[in-house]
């Protein structure tokens, strides 16, 4: 079977399909252009975006430095006011007491030994860091002798409970051998101390 088509050329043109004619009309255009700047309005949000955290994110790793720097100043200030802090609960009523357990700790002291810091702990306690000149195993006596002579000594044994040595190591420094020590105090509590002797 034959069909013929009898309409005018610009008639057979638009009688085509539905979609084809929703396409063609001004109404699709506008559509397809609201989809366009609505696709536009959510990119260039999204680009700026992008570009303000990476630069962000630069200021933040040039600023990681001098953080780490303010947290250590900041861990190093809280340490002291710790330690200022056991000095005050020390002194309280106890001041000529501690001159006269430090002037113990010189006294006892063995020769060839010497301190290198004293410092107070909340937790720990006084402890002492000192050293000794190597003497072929004779200065681990003298730390040993150290620590049983201010266990001895009750003007002193009567802030501290327990005296222990923490660490002790020789090294070698150019051509003599030393010995590095630490040694722990624990305290007894403020009240206990300012009744000792």
């Amino acid at each position: 079977m034959l069909k013929v088509n009898l309409l005018p050329e610009s008639a057979r043109r638009a009688s085509g399909s539905q979609i084809e004619q929703v396409y063609r009309t001004p109404l699709a255009k506008f559509l397809v252009a609201g989809l366009g700047l609505y696709l536009a309005f959510l990119i260039v949000p999204y680009v700026l975006y992008q570009s303000q955290l990476k630069t962000l994110n630069a200021k933040v790793q040039a600023l990681q430095p001098k953080k780490l720097e303010v947290d250590r100043i900041q861990k190093l200030l809280a340490d002291l006011r710790g330690q200022a802090e056991s000095f005050k609960n020390l002194s309280r009523g106890s001041r000529g007491l501690w001159s006269k357990r430090f002037n113990t700790l010189s006294d006892v002291t063995p020769e060839g030994v010497w301190y290198t810091e004293l410092t107070l702990d909340p937790d720990k306690g006084l402890i002492i860091e000192g050293a000794a000149i190597g003497q072929g195993g004779a200065e681990m006596v003298g730390v040993g002798r150290l620590v049983q002579d201010l266990k001895s000594d009750p003007n002193f044994t009567s802030a501290v409970k327990d005296i222990q040595i923490e660490s002790i190591k020789s090294y070698q420094e150019q051509e003599i051998e030393m010995v590095q020590f630490t040694l722990t105090c624990k305290l007894l509590d403020t009240e206990t101390a300012k009744a000792g002797p």
